[in-house]
């Protein structure tokens, strides 16, 4: 293990730091596209926010997912805290803003796995018992709680309906939040190859799709930050390209120190600027206003 933990480390300080800088440039342009669109979505909805104070508000949200084991519920209420304190933003259209938000995502995800197909082909193949399986959890769920998820859903999706009739939310507006998620989510595909190609490395487009699917699913690990699964994914994915293991941990390594690491020191540094406690006893003000 020693061994290994050494050459990686020996591998890793070979890395070209040309492309290390391509791969911290298409982070850091990934995340001022994020804000955009969610300045976009905001002021469709009625709200008022500018496009720095947006990318702030994601940066910071990006921190608190990154060190509190509260999933993404936690940096997205913080989005929206920000958002409310630097701008203007009810809290039921800020819902609103962050499912469309994460609608836009998952579009883009979707498109990441067609790509990714020639590799997760085979693997899917191998697993498709475990779907079954996990198809079948769902049902019973459904048959057990349907009643009471219909009618939450229903009141959600009224009181939704509500605020679109009341807001500008267009085929622009809709057009140019997809247009965002692509290009945020492309920019993690070519961070990925970015990052490999530091190592000497030339991975296929369907090759680092699939490194940027099992990061996403890593992400939703019951760990902080997704730490462990993230990387462990990642580790595990390029072994399977044919990856020598201290290669493949190099690799990770550059990806989580840019992904992981600069976004939790900058939204901190970020969130401490803005004032923290000042900014959830001000949110939470106008909450009881609204």
């Amino acid at each position: 293990m020693t061994d290994t933990i050494v050459n990686a480390w020996q591998t890793l300080l070979s890395a070209h730091m040309g492309w290390v800088l391509v791969a911290f440039g298409l982070y850091v342009t990934a995340l001022l596209v994020a804000g955009a669109r969610w300045a976009v979505l905001v002021r469709a909805l009625g709200g008022r926010v500018g496009w720095r104070d947006s990318t702030l508000a994601i940066f910071a949200g990006i921190f608190v997912n990154n060190v509190t084991p509260t999933g993404r519920l936690g940096g997205e209420a913080c989005r929206i805290l920000i958002t409310r304190m630097r701008g203007e933003l009810a809290l039921s259209r800020g819902a609103l803003a962050l499912l469309c938000d994460r609608l836009g995502d998952a579009i883009a995800i979707v498109g990441l796995v067609v790509l990714a197909l020639p590799v997760l082909g085979p693997l899917g193949a191998a697993r498709l018992h475990t779907a079954v399986i996990v198809l079948a959890i769902v049902a019973a769920v459904l048959l057990v709680f349907g009643r009471w998820l219909r009618r939450a859903l229903h009141a959600t999706l009224t009181a939704w309906q509500r605020d679109l009739r009341s807001s500008s939310l267009g085929r622009r507006e809709i057009t140019v939040a997809l247009g965002c998620s692509f290009l945020i989510w492309g920019e993690d595909l070519l961070r990925l190859l970015a990052a490999s190609a530091a190592l000497g490395v030339s991975l296929t487009v369907p090759q680092a799709a699939a490194l940027a699917v099992i990061a996403v699913l890593g992400a939703f690990a019951p760990t902080i930050g997704g730490i462990g699964a993230v990387e462990g994914g990642l580790v595990g994915g390029l072994l399977l390209f044919g990856i020598s293991l201290d290669t493949a941990i190099a690799i990770t390594t550059v990806e989580r120190v840019i992904s992981y690491g600069f976004s939790t020191v900058t939204g901190g540094a970020i969130l401490m600027s803005i004032g923290g406690t000042t900014l959830l006893r001000t949110a939470l003000g106008r909450g009881r206003a609204t």
